[in-house]
């Protein structure tokens, strides 16, 4: 399934997230083939992130996949450290060397630092201009940030890729973006990985509604989430290092959740979160350096 973003460039969904693979900052040949499994399995939405790491193993899968580089959508970020105009054309020369292509699909400022938007914003329309990426965009944007932007953006982002699952829905920021043409892409969907410490009984997949509807259409509540999402209009971009796993979160197309199946997963938001505040994320974000 593909969405249309606001420029016309056509993002393939459910999207593969590659954040800590084989462990946090991990970059190996075993990184490089879990992210070539999944490629061959049919994933060609790519997700990564200077921080994250593994560039050099996603850019080395790639090339081992053997797929042709048009029929991938590469996607990387721009951490807090490397905002600023000069910082950001910077950070994605790095980023462009380590992945070893030509362009990216999609660039991301990974979180809104305060002082620094509208500059890193303007380097960032820059580069687009210069059709080294194909489409820009951010990552952990709240209104207040996107409203910053868009003062003096004459590009506006093609997304905002946010923490979304059934727990933590963020529907005023959604409208917000809705409203603008910015597609909302969702990390965490199924309630975030192993490394975040949370028990899995606390998270959607181990939820009695999830599980009772999956049961009823013989899925995983998995899949279940991520169609979920998919009839919202949002982009999943789920990770999994198991072959299996990652089969059964592109098997979604033909399944179709009914209204009050919709509803009832509608009907289990918290308001919380699983991940960082922008705002609590702010100080703690900076302290945190890109490997080389």
């Amino acid at each position: 399934m593909d969405f249309l973003l606001n420029n016309g460039i056509e993002m393939p969904a459910p999207g593969f997230g590659t954040g800590a693979v084989r462990g946090w900052q991990a970059d190996s040949d075993d990184v490089a083939q879990v992210i070539a499994t999944a490629i061959g399995l049919g994933y060609r939405h790519l997700d990564t992130a200077s921080i994250y790491g593994n560039e050099r193993s996603l850019g080395r899968a790639i090339r081992a996949a053997g797929e042709p580089r048009e029929q991938l959508f590469v996607v990387t970020k721009a951490w807090n450290t490397e905002h600023g105009y000069d910082q950001i054309l910077h950070a994605f020369d790095r980023s462009q060397r380590r992945l070893d292509l030509e362009y990216l699909d999609l660039y991301l400022l990974h979180w809104p630092v305060p002082g620094l938007i509208q500059q890193s914003w303007r380097a960032m329309e820059r580069l687009l201009t210069e059709k080294r990426v194909r489409a820009i965009g951010v990552s952990n944007y709240r209104i207040s940030d996107l409203r910053c932007l868009l003062e003096q953006a004459e590009v506006v982002p093609a997304c905002n890729q946010i923490e979304v699952h059934p727990y933590f829905t963020q529907p005023d920021l959604r409208e917000y973006c809705g409203g603008r043409g910015i597609q909302i892409v969702s990390y965490s969907p199924l309630g975030t990985g192993s490394w975040s410490g949370v028990p899995n009984d606390q998270k959607p997949v181990s939820d009695p509604v999830i599980v009772k509807i999956a049961r009823r259409h013989g899925l995983t509540p998995a899949q279940v989430i991520l169609r979920w999402n998919l009839q919202h209009g949002w982009v999943p971009i789920p990770k999994s290092e198991h072959p299996e796993h990652m089969a059964q979160n592109l098997e979604i197309d033909e399944i179709i959740l009914d209204e009050a199946e919709m509803a009832a997963l509608d009907d289990l938001e918290t308001g919380t979160g699983f991940n960082m505040d922008p705002e609590a994320a702010i100080e703690a974000n900076m302290a945190m350096h890109v490997p080389e």
